[in-house]
């Protein structure tokens, strides 16, 4: 059973799914704006996916701009994010330097969670986990495969490598050629969270294909959903309003054949 993890006033991992929206400006300005638009939008959670900044690389600037983001967001939660080439994201980075920018975004106290990619290079990435801990931020381990859904036995060790990593939270993505893919990563998230670990998970079946599975997180365990208010991070993402709605009617749904 999840045991819920709480971020200032957010709580993950217990009752309705939260929602997370992505700002993927590639200057400061644009993500200022992203930013004010994902408060007035009511998100629960931001992500700042800094692999899509023009400055990323340069680490002063990228703490000015992550500090700023902070600001505008006040106490919504922000995630920061390099998500790399490898895992469908907009960034060819060394390993040093991705954890160079990890650590150096905790150690500011600006990111209450960084997502930490944990396979490849294995040893390294427990030992980010481990770093950015210590700095009091909280870490998503994740996985990302934008090109298929492995079979349910090697999602599932994927999930327990992720937990075994040490990861705060638990997220996993990917690919579907058939509803049986979406259903196979929703079955294996239920499993996860009842057999296997009392971390909040968050998994998401990605394109049109799988778009139920952003809806219907509460139904199988999935304790945050991503949407938009500007530029999608990811295949099939739905503008936040649109995303709430429906997720409410099936709340409702749930509790009226109780």
């Amino acid at each position: 059973m999840t045991k819920p993890i709480q971020i200032r006033n957010l709580i993950l991992g217990n009752g309705f799914p939260k929602i997370c929206v992505p700002l993927t400006g590639t200057t400061a300005e644009g993500l200022f704006g992203e930013a004010e638009a994902a408060r007035e939008a009511g998100a629960d959670l931001v992500e700042w996916r800094a692999d899509f900044y023009d400055h990323l690389s340069e680490t002063a600037l990228m703490l000015e701009t992550l500090a700023k983001i902070n600001d505008i967001l006040g106490e919504i939660p922000l995630l920061f994010t390099i998500r790399t080439k490898a895992e469908g994201g907009n960034r060819e980075i060394s390993t040093e330097d991705y954890v160079s920018l990890c650590i150096a975004a905790a150690a500011s106290g600006k990111a209450d969670l960084i997502d930490v990619e944990v396979f490849g290079e294995e040893e390294k990435k427990k030992a980010l986990i481990c770093e950015i801990q210590k700095k009091g931020a909280k870490v998503i381990g994740s996985s990302h495969d934008f090109e298929k859904t492995d079979d349910k036995e090697t999602l599932l060790r994927r999930f327990q490598a992720i937990d075994a990593a040490g990861a705060d939270i638990l997220k996993m993505a990917v690919m579907p050629d058939e509803f049986e893919d979406v259903a196979a990563i929703m079955q294996v998230t239920s499993q996860m969270t009842a057999e296997y670990t009392e971390k909040p998970v968050i998994s998401m079946s990605m394109g049109s294909l799988g778009s139920i599975s952003r809806i219907a997180g509460e139904n199988f365990g999935s304790a945050v959903t991503f949407a938009t208010v500007g530029a999608a991070s990811a295949p099939g993402q739905f503008p936040i309003k649109e995303l709430r709605m429906m997720m409410e009617a099936l709340h409702a749904k749930n509790d009226s054949s109780l």
